[in-house]
């Protein structure tokens, strides 16, 4: 099957939206090695990552996303949301076995829509999973960020790693991520908001060529090395969470945007 196929379909699953960023030398660098979903390829991804990730192509808010992971004794777990938002966490005796506890929750979708997707470790200096959302809005034919705000999951979602604010996760100031968090000194903070607008802006552009919205909401974190990498892009982002952060400029800016792109 070619890739144009996966391009017909008017919604953008995780799988679409993979095959689009891996294909521009714009985004290609800054997304997990990302496959659809088998018992071939989680064996092999499991075989060449410390942890990885099966996640629904279509559901969102944090379900049907399983972490599967080794511990140090050698033993197998995984761990995550369930499609109605259940969490849970299960041992396993072989990597196997998790091909069949999947099955259950496969009855609200089919087969061939989980994908399997490297681990990255995007962590604060505390263990704690975090996340970043980027707005990103067209305004007169150009793309502008509109906004970004951190989210970091609380103490019990270190075993799966998932900082979604549907999840619990605290939602706090790209300042106060960066600097308090992950300690970074200005110079590293100017650094890294540099790449993260850039690789916002890239992903937006590509997206849009086949699958245009006048703004997306992309979820990215930051690996070990603090290089970006694009978790998931959302065609129709709510702005609920930049109403949390204490200042509110951020949520007027992409408001008042709003209403400038319906004057177009």
């Amino acid at each position: 099957m070619t890739n144009e196929v996966y391009f017909l379909s008017h919604s953008l699953g995780k799988w679409k939206q993979s095959v689009l960023l891996r294909q521009s030398p714009l985004t290609a660098k800054n997304i997990p090695e990302t496959n659809i979903y088998n018992l071939g390829n989680l064996l092999d991804f499991m075989s060449r990552y410390d942890f990885v990730y099966v996640k629904h192509s279509a559901a969102g808010q944090g379900r049907g996303i399983f972490k599967i992971y080794k511990t140090k004794d050698g033993s197998n777990f995984f761990s995550g949301f369930t499609l109605k938002g259940e969490p849970i966490k299960q041992s396993i005796a072989a990597i196997e076995d998790f091909h069949q506890i999947l099955h259950p929750f496969e009855k609200f979708g089919h087969k061939s829509n989980y994908i399997i997707q490297e681990g990255i470790k995007s962590m604060a200096l505390n263990g704690q999973p975090f996340c970043i959302r980027s707005h990103v809005q067209n305004l007169n034919g150009k793309w502008v960020i509109g906004g970004m705000f951190g989210k970091i999951g609380l103490a019990e979602t270190k075993d799966h790693g998932i900082a979604n604010t549907h999840q619990g996760a605290q939602v706090m100031s790209m300042d106060e991520l960066l600097s308090i968090h992950l300690q970074m000194d200005d110079t590293k903070k100017d650094n890294v908001m540099d790449s993260l607008m850039d690789v916002s802006i890239s992903a937006a552009i590509i997206i849009a060529s086949q699958f245009p919205r006048r703004e997306y909401g992309i979820d990215i974190g930051l690996n070990s090395h603090g290089k970006p990498i694009i978790f998931e892009v959302n065609m129709t982002p709510r702005i609920d969470g930049f109403a949390l952060i204490e200042d509110k400029a951020l949520w007027k800016r992409i408001k008042e945007i709003r209403k400038l792109q319906n004057e177009d």
